[in-house]
C-alpha cells in the first residue's frame, strides 16, 4: 500500500466558532473544494446529530455516525467516495476544536484531521491533514503523485480561504461580460458550470435569531432555500399550498438545522387575489416579525387559463401576488432594515412587457413567453419600489437553469436534453440564500439591482426588451387596477 500524506496550515478571518461550525457541516466542501463535484449529508445524518458527536461519544452512545456522499472531481471524471464523521470536538474554552473524518472511494481511503486553534476573537487558524491510503504506487511515480496531492491541498485550501473570507459580490471579467452581452453564449453559465465557476460558493453567515418568510417551499428551489436558511439558523415561515405538504417540507428541513429552529406553516393559493392579501395580513400580524421576505413561489403553464379574478394565471402567480405581498410588506421591512428577494428567471432577457396585451389574449398563448414577460415585469416594478423605501434591501435575482420537479414538469424536452448540465436546486438557490444572509447587505444597501452568480446584471440585453420609465408606471397602473377588484 501507497500513503500520501497531505499537510496545510491556513489562518483565517473568521471566529473559531463560525469556522468550525461551517466545516462541522462536511456537504459544504462542495462549496469550497473544486475536487469535489457534490456533496450530499445522507439522509440518517441530521445538523443535530453532528451537533452532538463529541470524541468518541457516539461509539459509546450507539448514535450513527454522520456519513456525506461526495462524487469527487478526479480529472473531470466523477468519482464516488462515503465520509463518516468520526470525531467532532466543538471549541473548548481553550480556543480549540477538532473533527476527523474518514473517506472510503474505490481503492483507497483518506483520513482528514482539522484542527482549529483561535487566534484572536475573530480569527483562527487550521492546521489540515490529510492521508490517504491507495495500491502501491511505482517509486517513479511518486514523484508525480505527490506533485498532484499538494496541487489539491493548495486548491482546497484556497477555496475554503474564499468561501469564508471573500464571499462578497463578485465581478464577471470582460469575456464573461461580453459572452453575457450576446446572450446565447452566456446562456452557458446558467448551468452548473456557471456555479462552479464562481469565485465563492461559501454560504456562512449565520442567521442565529432572525425570521425568513419564503413562498413555494414544498419542492425545487423553494425547499432547497429553505434547507440551506435552516442550516444558517433562521427561524422560517413557510408558505404553500396544502397542509399535508407544508408539514412534510418542514420535516425535510428540520434536520438542516444545527440547533431547534421555529419553523411556521401558512397555507396560501397565491393564483387568488383575496388569499393573497389575506397571506400578507398573516405575516404583518406575527408576533415575531421577518427580518427577510423571499417571494420563491412561480409556475409555468403549457396552457391558457384565467383564475377566479379574471387574470391569465401566468401573470397572476409570477406578478400579480409576488408584488402585492412586497407592497404590503416593504414598509415593515424597511423599518427593521430588512430585506425582500425576489426569484425571477434568465428568460425575462427574451421578453419585454407587453403592455397592450398582458393576458395573450391577441396572439397564441406561449407558456414560456408568458411566464419571462411575469417576470420582466416583477423586476421592473421591483427596481421602482426599491428607490420608494429607504432601508429596505429589495433584490431581485435568477437561479440559472436547474433541475426542479416544475421544470421537469413543465419543460420536458428541454429537461430531458439538458438534464446532466442542469443545476441542481441547492446550486440555483445559492444567489437567493447568499442575499438573505451576508452582511454586504444590511440596511438596504445595494437594494434594487438584479443579481445573477452573486454578481451584479444588467436588467435589459436584447433590443427592445428595455422597460422605459413610463412602461413602468403604466405597469403599476395595470397591477393597482387588477388588485383592486
Amino acid at each position: 500500500m501507497t500513503t500520501l500524506n497531505l499537510h496545510r496550515v491556513l489562518p483565517l478571518k473568521r471566529s473559531l466558532v463560525e469556522v468550525f461550525r461551517y466545516l462541522r457541516d462536511f456537504d459544504n466542501i462542495e462549496q469550497w473544494d473544486p475536487g469535489v463535484f457534490s456533496a450530499e449529508r445522507e439522509a440518517t445524518s441530521s445538523t443535530q446529530e453532528l451537533e452532538s458527536t463529541h470524541g468518541d461519544s457516539v461509539s459509546r452512545s450507539g448514535l450513527s455516525k454522520p456519513s456525506f456522499a461526495l462524487q469527487l472531481n478526479v480529472m473531470g471524471r466523477s468519482v464516488p467516495m462515503r465520509y463518516t464523521l468520526d470525531i467532532c470536538e466543538p471549541p473548548s474554552e481553550q480556543g480549540q476544536a477538532r473533527l476527523v473524518l474518514t473517506g472510503i472511494g474505490d481503492g483507497f481511503t483518506a483520513v482528514d484531521t482539522l484542527a482549529l486553534s483561535a487566534t484572536s476573537a475573530n480569527e483562527c487558524t487550521l492546521d489540515y491533514r490529510a492521508d490517504i491510503t491507495t495500491a502501491d504506487v511505482p517509486s517513479l511515480l511518486m514523484p508525480v503523485l505527490n506533485w498532484w496531492g499538494s496541487r489539491l491541498s493548495d486548491a482546497a485550501m484556497n477555496g475554503l480561504k474564499g468561501a469564508l473570507e471573500n464571499d462578497g459580490p463578485s465581478q464577471p471579467g470582460a469575456l464573461a461580460r461580453l459572452a453575457e452581452r450576446l446572450v446565447l453564449p452566456g446562456m452557458i453559465n446558467y448551468t452548473r458550470r456557471g456555479y462552479r465557476k464562481m469565485p465563492s460558493r461559501g454560504l456562512s453567515r449565520y442567521l442565529d435569531g432572525r425570521r425568513v418568510g419564503i413562498s413555494g417551499v414544498t419542492s425545487g428551489l423553494g425547499l432547497a432555500c429553505a434547507q440551506q436558511l435552516a442550516r444558517l439558523g433562521a427561524d422560517l415561515v413557510l408558505i404553500g399550498r396544502g397542509a399535508e405538504r407544508l408539514a412534510q417540507a418542514a420535516e425535510s428541513i428540520r434536520p438542516w438545522a444545527s440547533h431547534a429552529i421555529d419553523i411556521q406553516c401558512i397555507e396560501a393559493e397565491l393564483s387568488n387575489i383575496a388569499s393573497t392579501r389575506a397571506l400578507s395580513q398573516q405575516l404583518l400580524a406575527l408576533e415575531r416579525p421577518l427580518d427577510v421576505w423571499i417571494n420563491n413561489a412561480g409556475a409555468l403553464f403549457d396552457s391558457q387559463a384565467l383564475t377566479s379574478d379574471g387574470l391569465e394565471r401566468t401573470m397572476a402567480v409570477n406578478f400579480v401576488a409576488p408584488a402585492l405581498l412586497t407592497q404590503a410588506l416593504a414598509p415593515m421591512l424597511a423599518a427593521r432594515g430588512g430585506r425582500i428577494i425576489q426569484v425571477v428567471s434568465g428568460g425575462l432577457y427574451t421578453q419585454g412587457i407587453r403592455l397592450d396585451d398582458m393576458a395573450f389574449a391577441n396572439e397564441p398563448f406561449n407558456g414560456p413567453q408568458a411566464y419571462a414577460r411575469a417576470k420582466r415585469a416583477l423586476l421592473d416594478v421591483s427596481q421602482y419600489w426599491a428607490t420608494q423605501h429607504r432601508g429596505l434591501g429589495l433584490h431581485t435575482m435568477h437561479p440559472g437553469w436547474a433541475a426542479t420537479p416544475g421544470v421537469a414538469s413543465a419543460l420536458p424536452d428541454f429537461n430531458q436534453r439538458m438534464g446532466k448540465w442542469l443545476r441542481n436546486a441547492r446550486q440555483g438557490s445559492d444567489t437567493a440564500v447568499w442575499l438573505a444572509s451576508h452582511p454586504v447587505f444590511a440596511q438596504g444597501q445595494h437594494s434594487g439591482e438584479f443579481w445573477f452568480d452573486r454578481a451584479r446584471r444588467p436588467g435589459a440585453l436584447l433590443p427592445n426588451t428595455a422597460s422605459s420609465e413610463t412602461d413602468v408606471q403604466a405597469l403599476i397602473s395595470w397591477y393597482e387596477e387588477q388588485i383592486s377588484v
